[in-house]
């Protein structure tokens, strides 16, 4: 887990760094898809720069790893969008579980930046899962931004316990699980209906 004072920490130093990157990167809100325009641009040097100042943020040796940065041992993901109210992706929910579950983290750390506002948020996803939603077709959680946006607040301690997270973890694979099947059990009627209705033609006419 990060401390409270190095979360703040970490939290004004991308506040300050933020005109800057936005500069380099030549951001411009007017183009189509802002945040997938802008998104890889603004997050890698974003990375280059807290790895330039502090030798306690390190970037990943590969390009697949969960984080985008760590500080010190602590992961952590950054998003970048505009007019934040999608849904976007945020993690693998195999990688998020099994890994907490194994004991290799204790925490997963998002700072999200609004290029609409320049709002730079920074929290603990494990501590905020009821406001995510698990997909298991995809595999991904993504955060549900509008509640969790109008309900956050940056100066909350939302500390839960260990137990809380392996439980709330447990039930999104569950109920994620029964949805999943029954999608495809809705799927499989649908589409045998239209095998059935085509093959009584074929009843019909012989």
């Amino acid at each position: 887990m990060i401390s409270p004072n190095n979360q703040t920490y970490i939290l004004k130093l991308v506040e300050r760094l933020l005109p800057t990157i936005l500069e380099e990167v030549d951001f411009d809100p007017t183009v189509k898809e802002v945040g997938h325009s802008f998104g890889e641009k603004v997050e890698e040097t974003l990375v280059n720069k807290l790895c330039e100042l502090d030798p306690a943020f390190t970037a990943p040796e590969g390009k697949r790893e969960m984080q985008d940065v760590s500080f010190n041992d602590d992961l952590i993901n950054i998003k970048f969008g505009f007019d934040k109210k999608g849904q976007p992706n945020m993690v693998a929910f195999n990688r998020l579980s099994e890994r907490y579950l194994k004991g290799e983290i204790d925490s997963y750390y998002i700072i999200s930046i609004d290029g609409k506002t320049n709002k730079v948020t920074f929290f603990d996803l494990y501590q905020h899962l009821p406001y995510t939603n698990y997909n298991v077709g995809t595999g991904q959680v993504m955060l549900k931004e509008k509640p969790f946006f109008e309900s956050f607040n940056q100066k909350k301690d939302y500390s839960i316990s260990k137990l809380t997270i392996i439980n709330t973890l447990r039930a999104m694979k569950v109920q994620s699980h029964k949805d999943h099947v029954a999608l495809k059990e809705q799927q499989l009627k649908k589409s045998l209906e239209l095998f059935d209705n085509t093959l009584k033609q074929y009843v019909t006419n012989y």
